[in-house]
């Protein structure tokens, strides 16, 4: 298997996964073949990532921290809940709290949540994906700065509903491609206010979770909205979530951009330690995130290509890989990048195709490297 961006050249390939809409729908089942009009109808739906039955490295699994049940499941409580409150109804915070328990025990049973590294991957862009990515990644940091059960458990809750506030920003504003102007993100912005709101008056949260929502966008030297608080004030959720966001909405395909890449993310994110950003909590992030999910295709220096194969435990930045291309390889080459520090990562590939040598680079033009979501 392999992670290819959805693009027409992807067409005759096979699914090796699942696509499921809002709610946990399956749209299309695994062995699916992609023709031309199934991948316009994915794209137009906000698609920009599937897995595909691929040869390049064969029997490889791309790692996911959670299981395509709990994902469904975390995905059916959110869609629940945006449901009725759509309605005028009171959503049952029940089937979240099952949901955060859910992804706990898929995060300890994986790998052993206290050393294990999460590999965050986009398989698709449906509208729950990023608060389900921002609440894995906060309860890994959480995890890993010793919080117990119960502290995770809110946290979790926090994270998964930090966006909540969206469901009442117009969707044509939320999927905008190009930049917002000032009217624009000063709407957009009125969503973290929202969504305390909606989660102390509807949901009957305690303030303390209500507080992911609230302050998710703040920043430690009192730039951030919507109330501009100092690092005293923000609480230890809000530094939490807000690094966990930041991290997915840099590292995901947005609207009006590419995914940035991984290296540029690690140094604009600890540039931004202590300033904007909670320091332990952005240490915390990087010890337990892979920056190169097993399956992604890597251009190396020299003009190699490589398959990243596995994580090293000694550096979540140097993975294991394969290398399938490059100047004298007559066979595949298994690699510990971090035992190679002269063998540098020049940029992530949608595709490489040996017999053509055929390479598509990953668009690293008129990148930002700042969150608006």
């Amino acid at each position: 298997m392999i992670i290819a961006d959805l693009q027409d050249t992807l067409e005759g390939a096979y699914l090796a996964l699942p696509i499921h809409g809002d709610g946990g729908k399956l749209m299309l089942a695994t062995g699916t073949r992609l023709t031309k009009n199934v991948i316009r109808a994915l794209r137009s739906r906000g698609y920009t990532k599937v897995v595909i039955r691929k040869s390049l490295v064969p029997n490889l699994k791309p790692s996911n921290p959670i299981s395509h049940r709990t994902r469904l499941q975390t995905e059916t409580a959110l869609d629940q809940a945006a449901n009725r409150l759509l309605t005028g109804q009171s959503p049952d915070l029940k089937q979240v709290f099952e949901a955060v328990d859910a992804i706990i025990a898929d995060l300890w049973s994986n790998s052993g949540m206290s050393r294990g590294i999460v590999s965050i991957q986009t398989y698709d862009r449906n509208t729950y994906t990023h608060s389900i990515n921002v609440c894995v990644l906060s309860i890994a940091i959480g995890d890993t700065l010793g919080w117990p059960l119960n502290k995770l458990r809110e946290l979790g809750t926090a994270a998964l509903l930090h966006d909540i506030g969206k469901i009442l920003i117009p969707v044509d504003l939320l999927n905008k491609p190009g930049p917002l102007t000032n009217e624009e993100y000063g709407l957009m912005k009125t969503h973290c206010e929202k969504g305390w709101e909606i989660l102390c008056e509807c949901f009957n949260a305690c303030e303390y979770v209500a507080r992911g929502a609230l302050e998710h966008h703040e920043r430690l030297d009192g730039s951030g909205y919507p109330r501009g608080l100092t690092a005293r004030d923000i609480s230890d959720i809000g530094k939490i979530t807000a690094v966990a966001d930041v991290y997915d909405a840099m590292t995901a395909d947005r609207p009006h951009r590419k995914a940035i890449f991984p290296e540029t993310v690690y140094t604009h994110m600890n540039k931004c330690k202590g300033v904007l950003l909670d320091t332990a909590a952005v240490d915390a992030l990087f010890s337990r995130v892979a920056l190169y999910p097993t399956g992604t295709i890597l251009s190396l220096w020299g003009g190699y290509i490589a398959v990243v194969t596995g994580q090293d435990p000694r550096s979540n930045r140097r993975p294991l890989v394969r290398i399938i291309g490059g100047p004298g390889i007559t066979k595949p080459i298994d690699l510990a990048l971090y035992s190679r520090p002269d063998i540098k990562i020049n940029l992530l590939l949608k595709d490489y195709v040996p017999d053509g040598n055929r390479v598509i680079a990953g668009g690293l033009e008129n990148v930002s490297s700042s969150s608006d979501s």
